[in-house]
Order: structure tokens, then C-alpha cells, then sequence
């Protein structure tokens, strides 16, 4: 099992690698991204397509660090805007080996309890309620490929954990060093695994899973185990922590798009072109399978804060960009208010809700609004557009669908650009070139289709204009 999991992980981390270099195969440094377009994910319920997605650490959320004192935030999320919460594991935390003083979420002691410094059960499902009462879903993060070094299954049940030569415990990433690996050669644990993911749907009413690193598992486990998730829950939602669209295959809904993110890094730093985030999306997109609902995002517990990353001056910019291409967003929590410590997984940070920027609160809270008034920018085609400007700083995107038209000029770049030409397809002149189409925040400001022409165009701007489809 060993070298058996060391080679299917070799090979799905080769085929990141893939992932990241193929937007510069123009450049000949990559391969483009086989074409996974003739298969298809399965549809994400509606909730999930319509939605945007808000990542909770319990600890850090609150000063009280508690399931109990997570409810009387739910009013602020509810202004926010969003409507799926996912919360980060909410397991009993391993003692073993245990990194820092609080020790990670991510080293499991034991699947099928509540971490008592969040609460008790009864404080979770009061949770839960509490989120559904508001219109809102909760996903719970799994943690399949791992346990805590301690964890409660060991003593009764060793060979459902990896061994080294020397017959040690045993784990394939040698920093993770408060963790054990499963043993997924094991009929049983496997079967334990499945029952666990079962039983918080069963028992709590939750209504999905963010699944953390799932391209570690086997993937004939997910092929097994997810449509018997959705046997209890027919609208569940799926999200894997991984990159790799055979993972949709088996049953995901949606896995992460790292590569548009360590892109628009590159972006940031003028290492890349505004376009080339642009045609990124849209070749990933065109090979990826049907009906796949990617997770896109500026931040997550893994990555520096997005105002840290990206800087005040151009936040807006990338978190118009984000909520306007396809797929489903991300809000990490502390996001929306501006939060530049990123919370340590092994102490306890309280996020400075006190001291949160309100500005930045109106405009993510603006552009979730944007995007559940205008359908086209969740559903509708997205279409690469021809930019003529010095240096390559702004790009251009056209959404389509029977809900309407939008389109979207930004400029990643803190240059100023001046003169900027944005042309259409030449498939789409003849039946769109007549289109007028308003600016979504500037009504007054008219776009024509036929000759959209900026005279200038400042640093860190993103322009959105909607209009209908003719």
C-alpha cells in the first residue's frame, strides 16, 4: 500500500504540475491541460451554483472560540450575503505529537465527536439550525487521508494505519508530523471512513463536505463513497481540496483552482498579463468536465491574506475579477473586513471584527449583491475578448446567457493604461455588435458593443456593465 500510494500521489502531483505550467504552453514552457470536456461532474445543486462560499476556523471566529458563540455572528453573515458555511474540522484534536499549543484541527483524535473546546454536539446541531433557519448550508471539513497520531481507532484497529519498514506509524509528508496516515488497502477502514461521512449527514443534517487533500485518497474510494452520500442527501455539495478534474469524475461538485490563484499572484507582481488570467479560466474551463463548479478565491487558511497578498490599492480590483468569472467564490472569514493575520492553525487568534475596514465590507457585500441580481454573472458563457493596450495591463471578458449580457474590463496592473480597444469575436459582431450595455455601479455610463473604446484606463480597475441579451 505504501508504494502504491506513493506512486498514485506522485502522479496526481505531477498532474498539478501540469495544471500550473499549461497557461504558458504559448510561451513553450508547458503542456496544455488534457481534455476532460466529453465527461461530466456532477451538476452542483442549485444552492451551490447560485452560492458564495464563507470558510470559518470555530477558534479564531469569536473571542469565545465556541459553536455557541459562532450563532450570534450568523446575522452579520446573513448581511454579508453569503450562504455557505464552511466550517474547518470541528473534531477532538490529537495530543500526540501535537504542533504548537492548541495543536491543529487537521490531526483528527477522533471522527465522530465535537471538539469540546467548540462546544458540545448539541451546540453544533444548534449550529446548524441556527444557519438553516437563516437560509444558509454548512459543509463540514473531512479529513480522509489522516488521523492524529493518537487517534481513537489505533489501539483496536493498527493495520488501519500506514507502517514504515521499521514498524512505526507512518505518514507520505514528513512535516505533517502530528498525524498518522490510513491505511486505505483496509476493507474496513474504509468502510469506517464512508460510515463517518455518512453519520454527520444522518445525525446533524449538514449539507456537505469540503474534503481535505482527496487527490491522497484513492480514488476508487470517492467513486465508491460519494454517490452513497447522496443516497441520504440527493442536494449535497462536494468540494475537494486538490486540482484534478478526475476527481469530478468520481463525484465531485467542485475542486480548487490553485492555479488561478498563484497566477494572479504573478499578475500582481506584473510577472504575468491581465489576459493571460483571462484565457487561463477559459482553457481550463473548455477541458475541464461538464457541469464543473470550480472554487476560486483571493485567500484561504493555507495562503497569506488577500489584502497582505494583494495590497489595499488593488484588492477591489481582484475581488470584482473573482466574483465575476464563473465558478463558486471564496470569502475566508475576516476577509470581508479587511483581517491581515492569517489565523495559526495551533494557537488561538481571535479575527479583529472591531477593527474591521466597513468599506471593504459594503463592497464585498456589493458584489455578492451583483452577483445574485445579475444570473449572467453566475451561469452565463464566458468569453475571452480582444484588448489592444500598451504593456498588456487590462484585459477583457464577455458573460452570455439567456439572462442577459455583461462584460468585464479590468486592469490588474498599477500602470495607467490609456487608449484601450476592446473588440468582439468576429463570430459575435453581427449578432451582438448593436448591444448597449450600462455600467453596473455607474448607470449613466453607456458601453456600445460595436466600438468599445476607453480613452484611459487607471490602475486596479475593474469595470462591470450588464445589459440585455438581444
Amino acid at each position: 500500500m505504501k508504494l502504491g500510494q506513493r506512486i498514485g500521489t506522485i502522479w496526481v502531483l505531477l498532474a498539478m504540475l501540469f495544471l500550473v505550467l499549461y497557461c504558458e504552453k504559448k510561451h513553450g514552457k508547458g503542456e496544455p491541460l488534457p481534455d476532460y470536456s466529453s465527461y461530466s461532474a456532477p451538476l452542483a445543486p442549485e444552492w451551490a451554483r447560485n452560492g458564495v462560499l464563507y470558510e470559518i476556523y470555530i477558534r479564531a471566529f469569536t473571542p469565545e472560540g465556541t459553536f455557541r458563540a459562532a450563532i450570534q455572528r450568523l446575522d452579520a453573515l446573513q448581511e454579508l450575503g453569503v450562504n455557505i458555511l464552511w466550517l474547518m474540522p470541528i473534531y477532538p484534536i490529537g495530543e500526540k505529537g501535537r504542533k504548537g499549543t492548541l495543536g491543529s484541527p487537521y490531526s483528527v483524535k477522533d471522527f465522530r465527536k465535537v471538539n469540546p473546546e467548540f462546544g458540545t454536539e448539541a451546540d453544533f446541531r444548534a449550529f446548524v439550525q441556527a444557519a438553516h433557519q437563516r437560509g444558509m448550508k454548512v459543509i463540514l471539513d473531512m479529513v480522509p487521508n489522516h488521523g492524529a497520531n493518537d487517534n481513537v481507532l489505533m489501539a483496536d484497529h493498527p493495520d488501519w494505519f500506514m507502517w514504515d519498514e521499521a514498524g512505526n506509524f507512518t505518514r507520505e509528508v514528513a512535516d505533517w508530523s502530528d498525524i498518522t496516515d490510513f491505511n486505505y488497502d483496509n476493507p474496513d477502514m474504509r468502510r469506517y471512513m464512508q460510515e463517518t461521512m455518512q453519520y454527520w449527514i444522518r445525525e446533524f443534517d449538514i449539507d456537505g463536505y469540503r474534503c481535505d487533500v482527496a487527490g491522497m485518497v484513492p480514488l476508487d474510494f470517492w467513486e465508491e463513497t460519494l454517490p452513497r452520500l447522496r443516497e441520504i442527501k440527493p442536494d449535497i455539495y462536494l468540494l475537494a481540496e486538490w486540482e484534478d478534474p478526475k476527481l469530478l469524475i468520481a463525484g465531485f461538485h467542485s475542486d480548487y483552482d490553485w492555479t488561478l490563484y498563484h497566477l494572479l499572484k504573478d499578475v500582481r507582481k506584473q510577472k504575468k498579463r491581465t489576459a493571460e488570467a483571462i484565457q487561463l479560466i477559459y482553457e481550463k474551463d473548455s477541458r475541464y468536465p461538464q457541469n464543473a463548479l470550480p472554487m476560486r478565491f483571493l485567500e484561504n487558511h493555507d495562503e497569506p491574506r488577500s489584502l497582505e497578498m494583494f495590497g489595499p490599492a488593488a484588492i477591489e480590483a481582484y475581488a470584482t475579477f473573482i466574483f465575476t468569472v464563473p465558478g463558486l467564490p471564496l470569502i475566508y472569514a475576516g476577509q470581508e473586513i479587511g483581517e491581515t493575520v492569517r489565523p495559526s492553525l495551533f494557537e488561538k487568534f481571535t479575527i479583529r471584527w472591531q477593527e474591521g475596514d466597513t468599506a471593504l465590507f459594503r463592497m464585498y457585500q456589493r458584489l455578492i449583491r451583483w452577483r445574485k441580481q445579475y444570473p449572467v454573472l453566475r451561469h452565463g458563457e464566458f468569453i475571452p475578448l480582444g484588448v489592444a493596450t500598451f504593456k498588456g495591463s487590462v484585459g477583457a471578458f464577455l458573460r452570455r446567457g439567456d439572462q442577459g449580457l455583461a462584460l468585464v474590463a479590468t486592469n490588474l496592473w498599477p500602470d495607467f493604461a490609456e487608449k484601450v480597444v476592446v473588440t468582439l469575436p468576429e463570430h459575435l459582431r453581427e449578432t451582438l455588435g448593436t448591444q448597449e450595455l450600462y455600467r453596473i455601479d455607474q448607470p449613466e455610463e453607456r458601453l456600445s458593443l460595436s466600438e468599445m473604446v476607453f480613452d484611459e484606463f487607471p490602475p486596479f480597475t475593474t469595470r462591470v456593465y450588464v445589459g440585455t441579451h438581444p
